[in-house]
């Protein structure tokens, strides 16, 4: 078990493959403070202007809250695609950042963005916290802004972990002294590891429904006051503590990274992705949010829309399936004039194809997507 094992040997280097070299990568408890940190380093603050997404999960852009900086969003269309004339209509003078998420590993359209950021002297970050080991067209993912940020335990079986990567090292030309999370945020945050990874190692548990339910659920504790609004507020979780500021990945953490081989993850999710891609893609009560999986593209979910996401989610996580997606709203902002980006947090859900999922994971979960599928009707786009 990797937990395990990480706690045997909690030094490390990044393996071959992170797409990153470990001398580059200045290591954070979460993405959200590699974010925080971008704003220290640029001195982002009140009177400064950040433009982002309208479809995020809310903790990338707190960071920016927190700061003082005056938070804009543009426009993200149904694939989940940036929109450059509407990047370009709302830089003002103020403007100092723009913001670009690479979602579920499928890499942005940068070229345009790129020519306009040097002739108006922007800074692009990139959030690549969905797409680690993604690399997209001539391994741009990461490469193409001025900074990226990572998000661990978006993708491996950690309990923390993030990092900032800058294109130029004079930004850096100070470091800042980090420090170890506290022991009970690291324990808190590896029991649910250790169950799947306990699970994971015993074959006899993938073999019956009611263990494979047992594998997929999580062990944290849902809010039931806000399950069934549409538009419900963003988990506390995600809005950024500045109790942890100046923390590091743990050592844990780290540990658990230098037993990882990205070449095999890249393989096995994208062998779950095209399964689920080959038995769900006729099925007329879903939309596909991708149409095929590029080469490049290490998939971290298998998105979809669905009508009435919730009552899917919650039909879906009944039998065992964990599902993901951002229904949930930064309580800062007004999402009224982004019809696409609200429709991509409430119609759309993630099914999950992470590498510890075997093939029978895999048809498991396409018999039960059938079978929601039944009671639901056809999915009619808006």
């Amino acid at each position: 078990m990797q937990v395990l094992s990480g706690l045997l040997q909690p030094s490390s280097q990044l393996p071959e493959g992170f797409g990153f070299a470990e001398q580059d990568a200045i290591f954070t408890y979460q993405g959200r403070y590699a974010v925080h940190l971008i704003c220290q380093l640029l001195q982002i603050g009140a009177g400064d202007e950040v433009i982002v997404p309208a479809y995020n999960c809310g903790a990338e852009i707190d960071p920016f809250v927190w700061a003082g900086a005056k938070v804009t969003f543009y426009r993200i269309d149904e694939r989940a695609a940036i929109d450059i004339d509407d990047i370009q209509r709302r830089v003002t003078p103020a403007t100092k950042i723009i913001y670009v998420s690479h979602f579920f590993g499928w890499p942005q359209e940068m070229e345009a963005l790129v020519k306009l950021c040097k002739e108006k002297g922007l800074f692009i970050v990139e959030d690549c916290a969905l797409c680690l080991f993604s690399k997209g067209p001539d391994n741009t993912i990461g490469r193409t802004g001025d900074a990226a940020i990572y998000s661990f335990v978006k993708s491996l079986s950690l309990p923390d972990g993030g990092a900032l990567i800058l294109r130029s090292k004079e930004l850096w030309h100070e470091r800042i002294p980090f420090r170890q999370p506290r022991f009970r945020n690291v324990l808190l945050n590896s029991l649910p590891l250790l169950k799947k990874g306990f699970m994971n190692s015993n074959k006899l548990w993938q073999r019956y429904e009611f263990t494979r339910k047992l594998l997929n659920k999580s062990w944290l504790k849902k809010s039931t006051a806000q399950d069934h609004e549409i538009e419900r507020e963003m988990p506390k979780g995600n809005y950024f503590d500045s109790q942890k500021i100046g923390w590091s990945i743990s050592k844990l953490s780290k540990g658990i990274i230098s037993k990882t081989n990205p070449y095999k993850i890249v393989e096995q999710r994208r062998r779950n992705y095209q399964y689920l891609h080959n038995a769900l893609q006729k099925l007329s009560s879903i939309s596909l949010l991708f149409e095929y999986l590029p080469d490049n593209v290490c998939p971290l979910a298998f998105p979809i829309y669905v009508r009435n996401r919730n009552r899917w989610a919650d039909e879906l996580e009944g039998r065992g399936i964990l599902v993901g997606g951002w229904p949930s709203y930064h309580r800062g902002f007004d999402w009224g004039d982004f019809p696409e980006a609200r429709h991509l947090k409430n119609d759309l859900l993630t099914l999950p194809v992470h590498q510890e999922l075997t093939l029978e994971h895999m048809k498991y979960i396409a018999e039960c997507v059938h079978s929601v599928a039944e009671k639901h009707g056809h999915y009619h786009s808006r």
